[in-house]
């Protein structure tokens, strides 16, 4: 996520969460987390998943489905942050962290903040890391232009920014590069929405065709539903994501050893204020031999008891000293550049694994869910492309609601009488259905009703998440709290034939 419009993000997500109770915490998929929070306009869902390019962070009335079990960290976050209030939000733009205070826990630990790292994750923290919040310095146009690992010394100056601000006047460059350094408050700009591999939220227009929002809270849920829906959609039919969880575990692996070697290499450092103290004294005893020690001062690091080696010279062992710690010097550069090359190949394996590889659904392949293989339920595929699931009996009339149906996808079932259940799969809660779908939906569920035999019938169309079953009624049995529309079509009794879906 682009830190200028992280920055933005949170400026609007803080107010608007703060004072707010978490009721509930869950994963719908490893590294997903959904915080379920108190809203006067019925419960919101915080949706996040840390990931430095592919991160998101955004509010949604849609929950995902989530599994039977929840994970041990999610028991545990549950038994620390769940009943209380998040306060005083905190924002370290370019580390992409945004904080909140809590209100006082039943809990003995007292963790304080709950922190949201797009880069490491959620976590409760007892106190802030004292660097919190730190503002960073500026780099002109020029700098910019000039030096392509510019982001190394001012990382909100990101190689997508950086790309943009060689793409445009000098002029343009600078205003925009001053604007940033106040903070923009939009528009943003969701790019390639039609292309196809949809780009995360900028503040800046880039080529393709571009959404424009006035608001980051909107360009983030339209962003996060489009991409995080279809992909949780795929890893609950495909089970574990083995690639992604092997890529992770290696990341892990390399980053383990990268941070014990620059260790080793920091700790080898040293050596150089050794060096620089006996140099600053050799003269002392530079014509002794078999030392094993001496005692030196360092005028910024005081006295220092140095180890020597008895079979060496004071003047070889001080060359030796400052031999290791060039080395080091060196070792650690190249630690830094391993470190970028690993950072960059697990976000490309990110990228690759997190975000959608298209966007819309005609001319697309339908791949039918393993869940509806078993299920009493004729498969339509209609003109858009659009998978549409009609219940062939009460059972999998119910079935179709209780485990084959998102909240956001579309129900529909003729008004007034009996009839099967119909249900038209949604890729995301802002996808659009074209009307020649929806209406072939609509025929569908009228052709296995009480109209099959007349010309035109009326039927409901609503969101399967306002259709509820009725406690102790028989399967099938449901009331509808809110519809979204009510159409009358003409029955074309050949529709069947013509979308029927055969594997």
């Amino acid at each position: 996520m682009d830190a200028h419009f992280f920055r933005a993000l949170a400026s609007e997500i803080g107010p608007h969460l703060e004072g707010r109770r978490v009721e509930k915490v869950f994963a719908p998929a490893e590294d997903v987390w959904t915080f379920v929070v108190q809203a006067n306009d019925g419960r919101k869902h915080l949706l996040f998943r840390p990931a430095k390019s592919a991160g998101l962070l955004f509010l949604s009335a849609m929950k995902p489905a989530n599994p039977a079990q929840p994970p041990a960290k999610i028991m545990w976050m549950r038994k620390r942050l769940c009943g209380r209030r998040l306060f005083e939000p905190r924002i370290d733009w370019v580390k992409l962290r945004l904080a909140f205070h809590l209100s006082p826990g039943r809990n003995t630990e007292n963790y304080d903040y709950i922190i949201f790292d797009i880069r490491n994750g959620v976590s409760l923290v007892r106190q802030l890391p004292e660097d919190f919040g730190e503002e960073p310095g500026w780099p002109g146009i020029q700098q910019v232009r000039s030096n392509p690992e510019i982001w190394q010394d001012y990382p909100q100056i990101s190689p997508p920014l950086r790309r943009h601000l060689n793409q445009i006047d000098e002029d343009a460059g600078r205003s925009l590069l001053q604007q940033l350094e106040k903070g923009t408050k939009g528009p943003f700009y969701l790019s390639n929405v039609k292309e196809g591999k949809i780009k995360p939220p900028r503040v800046w227009l880039e080529g393709g065709s571009n959404l424009s929002f006035s608001s980051a809270m909107e360009a983030s849920s339209s962003y996060g539903e489009q991409v995080l829906f279809p992909l949780l959609s795929q890893q609950e039919d495909k089970g574990e994501n083995l690639v992604l969880k092997s890529g992770k575990k290696k990341y892990r692996k390399s980053m383990k050893r990268i941070e014990q070697e620059e260790q080793r290499l920091t700790e080898m450092l040293t050596l150089k204020v050794k060096a620089e103290a006996m140099q600053n004294e050799l003269y002392r005893f530079k014509d002794n031999s078999d030392l094993d020690k001496v005692t030196v001062t360092h005028p910024e690091h005081g006295e220092i008891e140095i180890d020597l080696d008895p079979t060496l010279t004071p003047s070889e062992n001080m060359a030796r000293l400052f031999k290791l710690a060039a080395k080091a010097e060196r070792g650690l550069k190249h630690m830094a550049r391993r470190r970028r090359e690993v950072e960059e190949q697990y976000e490309e394996m990110l990228s690759k694994n997190l975000l959608p590889e298209s966007d819309g659904t005609k001319d697309k392949k339908i791949t039918i869910p393993k869940k509806y293989k078993g299920m009493a339920a004729s498969l339509f595929v209609s003109s858009e492309g659009f998978l549409i699931i009609r219940g062939k009996n009460s059972k999998a009339n119910h079935e179709l609601l209780s485990k084959a149906a998102s909240n956001f996808d579309y129900w529909l079932h003729v008004a007034d009488g009996p009839g099967s259940h119909v249900i038209l799969k949604r890729d995301h809660p802002g996808h659009e259905v074209p009307e020649q779908s929806l209406e072939q939906a609509a025929i569908l569920a009228a052709l296995k009703s009480y109209r099959a035999n007349d010309n035109k019938a009326d039927v409901i169309c609503a969101l399967v998440k306002d259709v509820r079953k009725i406690k102790g009624a028989s399967h099938g049995q449901v009331t509808v709290d809110k519809e979204v529309a009510r159409l009358t079509v003409d029955i074309n009794p050949n529709l069947d034939e013509k979308l029927a879906r055969r594997d």
